[in-house]
């Protein structure tokens, strides 16, 4: 019989070994030329999104980086519809004109994007809209440490300490920014001391153990809900076997050691939440069940994906197209506003 601390260590060893065997798949289908979008591969830092899934609810908001497969699945965002998106189906999250890097579920409360730090910035706006509305919930801010080389994330932790708004800013660092490793990048090399000037609580934790990472989160959440004391700054580190983008894992650019790699991998983090079920006491084949489970599901969607249909064109277009000006045009202009002219003389700036 499971206690509640096995099904707890079970819970979190499930979420990381699907987030995992998702991108591992992916990986591979990825190669057959049908998912057309660019794809960044979470592999290796599955610890903080499995970690933080038990401690989100439905009401918090998460916004992530462009390496947001594992939170998407964290946040309770379909499985299915995140695949059929990277196939480019109408059945995907966003209707399979996202992609990856873009890849939302607004039903989920779950948002993501390319610009390096605009989810901070994005996730700011949300919890002082939370604070302001009074709602009982969080905002998650899920960056990359290249994120503190953008002055949008310094306004942000700077508005967000400000105002005391709910918002966690979990920073993955894996140490590099794309190619770049962070002594290439900064001399301040400490990305909690950069966050301690604002008024921030800052704390580094390690992103290769998924039980110990969880516990030390909820302590951290369950506090931001119950004394709403403002937002917090964590740092994770972490490691991404996979190169920067796409399927490469023989690191063929070049920008790192094999013996770096290896090393890391000493740390899978997946490998040590599976010896932690074993060690709480369930049983192997317990654990091959759940694996079984998971290699159906994933391959499930991936057949569905593959026979759904496409987005229709017209469908896409209207998403992005519009024949005449929005309505709040008219407060910045005198007399009618007509219908938009594609075709029309670009503004020319002048003195003031």
């Amino acid at each position: 019989m499971q206690t509640s601390h096995s099904g707890t260590i079970l819970s979190l060893y499930r979420m990381g070994r699907l987030i995992r065997r998702v991108e591992e798949i992916l990986k591979d289908e990825y190669a057959q030329q049908q998912m057309r979008c660019p794809m960044h591969f979470c592999i290796g830092q599955e610890a903080g999104p499995a970690a933080l899934a038990p401690l989100l609810q439905a009401e918090d908001y998460v916004v992530s980086h462009y390496r947001s497969h594992g939170y998407y699945l964290a946040k309770g965002a379909p499985l299915q519809a995140m695949i059929c998106e990277f196939y480019g189906k109408a059945s995907g999250a966003n209707g399979g004109t996202a992609g990856s890097m873009e890849l939302a579920h607004e039903d989920s409360r779950f948002f993501s994007g390319a610009i390096v730090g605009g989810p901070l910035a994005i996730a700011m706006g949300i919890a002082f809209a939370l604070k302001y509305r009074n709602e009982a919930a969080i905002a998650v801010a899920v960056i990359g440490d290249g994120s503190l080389d953008e002055g949008v994330s310094y306004e942000a932790l700077n508005l967000a300490a400000l105002h005391g708004v709910p918002l966690l800013v979990i920073c993955e660092n894996n140490l590099y920014a794309a190619h770049t490793p962070a002594e290439k990048r900064t001399l301040s090399r400490s990305l909690i001391e950069r966050a301690k000037p604002f008024g921030l609580p800052a704390v580094q934790l390690d992103g290769t153990d998924i039980a110990k990472l969880h516990s030390e989160l909820r302590e951290l959440v369950t506090e931001m809900r119950s004394s709403l004391s403002g937002p917090r700054f964590v740092e994770i580190e972490t490691y991404r076997y996979c190169g920067h983008v796409g399927p490469e894992d023989d690191n063929w650019l070049g920008y790192r050691s094999v013996e770096e790699i290896t090393a890391w991998r000493r740390r899978d983090p997946i490998v040590k939440a599976r010896a932690d079920a074993r060690s709480c006491g369930i049983p192997e084949p317990v654990l091959l069940d759940l694996d079984e489970e998971i290699e159906r599901e994933i391959t499930a969607a991936i057949e569905k994906a593959k026979n759904d249909s496409f987005t229709r064109y017209d469908w896409s277009l209207d998403q992005v197209w519009s024949g005449t000006y929005a309505p709040v045009v008219g407060n910045f202009g005198s007399g009618s506003v007509g219908e938009f002219d594609s075709r029309q003389a670009e503004t020319r700036l002048k003195p003031y």
